[in-house]
């Protein structure tokens, strides 16, 4: 079982976006989008230790038809579609434990970022996080995030977020939901297309912290 405790200290250098062969919109290898590029601005700054996980628990992946790194469908036409992906090849909810490490850092905390496979409850990863002696335990829950390209983007989402005290007490938790529809760009617009998908995650989390009880759990000694 992956458990993986990384520190988050400095970006990343990141890849870009490759669209080229499905009406000039995917490659061989499908398309892909850098999420992992993506920063948050948090309303709160700290010094406090953190552990922070991001588990994926959309039905697609957890039952293996989909693999973590799938993001969404890129849809040429009526019957042609081809899956689009993160570009660091890696799950969907490492780049989103990386962004939201990386934006917890550059608040001042101190982060541990933990990563574990999708088959694991919440509970066994608030477990897992504990081990780590952080004061504030963080996890993101993806149940759903799938964008559909075709001439323009629609995203649905589900994301929550939960912050324990090393006790496992619930300190602060927040929901985001819908589908939205991405501002419209031009099918040859790689650049825009994929800027509009990092945009809509960055916007998701960064509403995700911003509601009060979850500021005022980092703003606070647990």
């Amino acid at each position: 079982m992956q458990h993986d405790v990384q520190r988050s200290r400095t970006p990343r250098h990141l890849g870009a976006l490759c669209l080229t062969s499905v009406l000039g919109l995917g490659c061989a290898s499908g398309a892909r989008v850098a999420y992992d590029g993506v920063q948050i601005n948090l309303p709160f700054v700290g010094k406090q230790h953190v552990a922070v996980a991001a588990l994926d628990q959309r039905p697609s992946v957890k039952s293996g038809e989909r693999d973590p790194s799938f993001t969404g469908m890129l849809r040429a036409d009526s019957e042609t579609t081809s899956a689009v992906s993160t570009a660091s090849g890696r799950a969907f909810a490492e780049d989103v434990s990386e962004v939201v490490g990386r934006g917890l850092g550059r608040s001042g905390f101190r982060v541990d970022r933990v990563t574990f496979d999708a088959s694991l409850s919440n509970e066994q990863v608030f477990e897992r996080l504990e081990v780590t002696g952080a004061t504030h335990l963080v996890l993101v829950v993806i149940r759903e995030w799938q964008t559909i390209t075709f001439q323009n983007t629609e995203v649905r989402y589900d994301l929550g977020l939960e912050i324990r005290n090393p006790a496992g007490a619930l300190q602060g938790e927040s929901t985001r939901r819908g589908s939205d529809q991405l501002p419209e760009a031009h099918a040859d617009s790689e650049t825009v297309r994929e800027r509009a998908n990092q945009r809509a995650l960055e916007q998701k989390l960064n509403l995700l912290f911003a509601e009060p009880r979850v500021v005022a759990a980092f703003e606070r000694e647990l």
